[in-house]
């Protein structure tokens, strides 16, 4: 669970931004948060509106970086630079400085962890980890760059060895957690296993379903996932009745002599599975059986909605976070709106999974399913740097205002500014040359 993220120096982002899931003091719509532990009530959804390139996905990239580091940094080689390093780049000031996250969430032991980092090129200059057990801040440790880690009494491990084998550019959760420090493995477990994310999806849906779920499909013991995404399905008005998948049985296929065998295993690695659906068949009338269809028939939307569904229900079945971008991209809007009210429920989502993603769908603001502190824009400024705010931090607005017209109509502002008149005054010199 998710409490708070914020990022500094990423990107298109110059100063510190901040998202929060804590429900703030509004009323209304009690099925959109749930009680945390702590005494802390949480937001199960957050949603990003801007205009492009204002920064909506690089704040999800964040949460990616971040999870990237956690997990990977363990393997990276001396002196190698640290891939999510990306300051923002428009002002000299930044251009050259650390990047910097800092994230509150709760492990699976129900205790909140708070983990801080900062990062140049090749070097972790800050990392902190705290956690609050019975609601009070201790430190687990504490490191700066080129000097030793400090270390709290709740730190339970090894020290001094992973210490030694830690290198600049490496995270001491990172390495700790691969040495089992116990007292680390939760948080760590956290951004390997307690988030989902997706700041963008293949264009190639086809090839989202065999990446993520086709051997779930394939496999019997993964049935209850196969029927719930079926049920769904079915649901959505796709006309189709399930889907399903098989392994290629590679063993009658004759590949060319001449062909490389690491080409022949990477042909095998990603036609593994063969993926099918199902539609009624029909005999005047009369349902007759069922006509099988390969998966790339199927249309674009088709596709997106298994994709996305499949995403979706691994979310609710877990209780992960799931940050995901543009998600709605190729469906309709009743579905869209349909998918994120699986969140929302208590029935569909006991265990209080949480979402965040970013849209241009402002139809999702008409059906008064969001609070206002679930509500988030994303603009630039002058100077080229995101700048993030809630709906909630803006005045003057009631739960009853029409908050899509009023974000098409600018009021809420992160809409775009059109200034043709260069364009226009540029097509029309271009027309005169022409006819001269």
């Amino acid at each position: 669970m998710i409490v708070h993220f914020s990022v500094q120096n990423f990107r298109s982002i110059k100063n510190r931004v901040d998202i929060s899931f804590e429900k703030t003091g509004l009323k209304g719509l009690p099925s959109n948060y749930f009680a945390a532990p702590a005494k802390t009530q949480l937001l199960k959804t957050a949603v990003l509106y801007g205009p492009n390139a204002s920064g909506k996905s690089t704040v999800l990239q964040a949460f990616h970086a971040l999870e990237f580091l956690v997990v990977n940094s363990t393997g990276f080689k001396p002196d190698q630079p640290i891939s999510p390093y990306e300051p923002h780049l428009l002002d000299l000031a930044t251009k050259n400085k650390a990047v910097k996250f800092h994230i509150v969430f709760f492990g699976s032991d129900r205790i909140k962890y708070e983990f801080v980092v900062s990062f140049g090129k090749k070097m972790v200059e800050t990392e902190e980890l705290y956690f609050y057990p019975n609601g009070v801040q201790s430190l687990l440790y504490q490191r700066r760059a080129e000097k030793e880690i400090k270390f709290g009494d709740a730190y339970k491990g090894a020290k001094k060895a992973i210490e030694k084998l830690l290198l600049p550019n490496q995270l001491f959760l990172s390495k700790a957690a691969e040495n089992n420090v116990e007292s680390l493995l939760i948080p760590f477990q956290f951004f390997g296993k307690g988030m989902m994310i997706f700041p963008f999806l293949n264009e190639n849906h086809e090839s989202d379903l065999k990446r993520l779920y086709a051997s779930r499909l394939a496999e019997e013991k993964y049935s209850h996932f196969t029927n719930r995404l079926n049920a769904l399905i079915c649901a959505l008005d796709t006309g189709i009745s399930s889907v399903s998948a098989k392994e290629v049985e590679w063993n009658n296929y004759k590949f060319p002599d001449n062909l490389p065998e690491d080409i022949k295993r990477k042909i095998q690695e990603d036609y593994k599975y063969d993926i099918k659906t199902s539609h009624p068949l029909y005999d005047g009338g009369k349902l007759v059986g069922q006509e099988l269809f390969d998966v790339d028939e199927e249309s674009t939307g088709t596709k997106s909605l298994l994709v996305i569904g499949g995403i979706i229900l691994d979310s609710l079945e877990t209780g992960r976070v799931l940050v995901v971008d543009e998600f709605e991209k190729n469906l309709h809007p009743s579905i869209t709106s349909y998918l994120i009210s699986l969140f929302h429920n208590p029935l569909t989502n006991p265990k209080n999974a949480q979402l965040i993603f970013a849209t241009h769908d402002i139809t999702q603001l008409a059906n008064g399913a969001f609070r206002r502190d679930q509500i988030w824009f994303t603009e630039k400024n002058q100077f080229g740097a995101t700048e993030l705010y809630a709906c909630s931090d803006i005045k003057g607005i009631r739960t009853e205002n029409p908050l899509d017209k009023w974000y098409a109509s600018g009021k809420l502002g992160a809409t775009p500014i059109i200034n043709d008149v260069d364009f226009l005054i540029k097509m029309q010199e271009d027309v005169l040359e022409e006819t001269e």
